[in-house]
């Protein structure tokens, strides 16, 4: 019976496509008792790894004699009942993240009739997906629609191929998923539109209302995002529900009905207070709270936000908004507060921190407090010694000759 497995991809950061190993036969392999020695070698590997072993156990020894163990099957054996069987064995186990790509490549060439084979190409399809996603990530320069367009090939080989495959709906529905990613959302949308009757009973049924209202939203299409979102929402999807909420206040904000926003992130926090998405709405409203110009009120809810949740990812920018608030109104005080506290805060990112005691400084120049502008600077160059990463950040203009004519023009 076929073992439904997916192994998670990790994040892989060199890709060699078009791996193509034709098959090997060992030289010691006894052609009368060939497949009694098939066999006997894949029960000596499935012994060998049981229990079974995976990627991260500490017993590096016994890992590599079950890998071995696997390898001896198909290259000794492939012509026998269990050669696919070995190879995608070590392919959920690799030594590297290329070693994995080979093995899942050649499983596919050498065993296209494989049970294995449609977890191969999946595999292959939904590594380069998460390439592409990561490298968005990180705003690499590097061009992402070669990977999706590679996942793209293979998640339609798939379905194409393998029609009755438990992978084929994932695979129509991450077809959909790489044009989103792309940025083709009119063809991510029919897609998905395409989908959604045939998959009305599927579990994937609210990811593609979800995926649907969140493309509206970019394309400020709001009433049809909110209609979308409401659905997931009513559906009741423990996942996918507390999302959906959090969309519908944040198609108010983006369309401007900063009341009705608010009230909408309210409702969030009452729904799901422990979600992310409660969260994540204590921040937003404080600014929903800034765009309707209750700045009291936005600091207050922003405030909040950091205590409770000072892990969460917006705590940063939230403490950089406070003092962005109070430095347009003046309030030198609370500004300089609140960018020390970023640039004091070692779980924020660098450059955040180096912005914010550079701000610091800046915040003293322009208001005449020399001595404190002074102090404030050399701490930049103490803690901060690297340069920002945008080489043109105001910041990598502080040096030592630059507080040298600070001094003196402060005499």
């Amino acid at each position: 019976m076929k073992k439904f497995i997916i192994a998670e991809i990790c994040v892989l950061l060199a890709l060699a496509g078009g791996f193509w190993l034709g098959r090997v036969t060992g030289n010691n392999t006894s052609y009368e008792n060939y497949y009694d020695n098939a066999d006997k070698a894949w029960a000596a590997a499935k012994q060998l790894d049981t229990p079974p072993v995976d990627i991260d156990s500490p017993d590096k020894n016994r890992l590599r004699e079950v890998r071995a163990a696997y390898r001896e099957v198909f290259e000794n054996y492939p012509d026998s009942l269990w050669a696919d069987d070995a190879i995608y064995q070590l392919a959920t186990r690799p030594r590297t993240d290329e070693e994995a790509f080979a093995l899942f490549r050649r499983l596919i060439n050498n065993y296209p009739d494989s049970e294995w084979a449609d977890d191969s190409m999946y595999a292959i399809a939904f590594a380069s997906y998460q390439i592409a996603e990561e490298l968005k990530k990180t705003g690499t320069l590097e061009s992402l629609d070669a990977y999706y367009d590679r996942a793209l090939a293979l998640f339609n080989q798939l379905v194409a191929t393998y029609p009755g495959s438990e992978l084929s709906e994932q695979a129509q529905f991450n077809t959909a998923m790489c044009y989103y990613g792309k940025g083709e959302l009119n063809l991510a949308l029919s897609t998905f539109d395409t989908l959604r009757i045939p998959f009305s009973d599927s579990p994937l049924f609210y990811q593609i209302l979800y995926v649907t209202g969140d493309i509206y939203l970019k394309q400020q299409a709001y009433e049809d995002a909110r209609v979308e979102f409401t659905n997931v929402v009513d559906s009741g999807d423990p996942d996918l529900a507390p999302l959906a909420s959090f969309g519908i206040p944040q198609s108010y904000l983006a369309e401007g009905k900063y009341a009705e926003a608010l009230e909408g992130y309210q409702k969030v926090i009452d729904l799901y207070p422990d979600a992310k998405a409660g969260q994540d709405a204590y921040f937003y409203m404080g600014w929903a709270y800034e765009r309707l110009e209750k700045y009291n009120e936005a600091i207050a809810q922003l405030q909040k936000g950091i205590e409770l949740f000072p892990r969460n990812e917006n705590a940063a920018n939230a403490q950089v908004y406070i003092a962005q608030i109070a430095l347009a109104n003046k309030d030198i005080t609370t500004a300089v507060d609140a960018f020390q506290k970023v640039a004091d805060n070692a779980t924020y990112d660098y450059d955040t921190r180096r912005m914010a005691q550079y701000s610091v400084g800046r915040i003293y120049e322009d208001n005449s407090e020399t001595d404190l502008a002074i102090a404030a600077y050399q701490k930049l160059l103490v803690e901060f010694p690297e340069p920002h990463k945008k080489a043109t950040h105001e910041s990598n203009n502080i040096n030592e000759n630059y507080i040298q004519n600070l001094r003196s023009t402060g005499l």
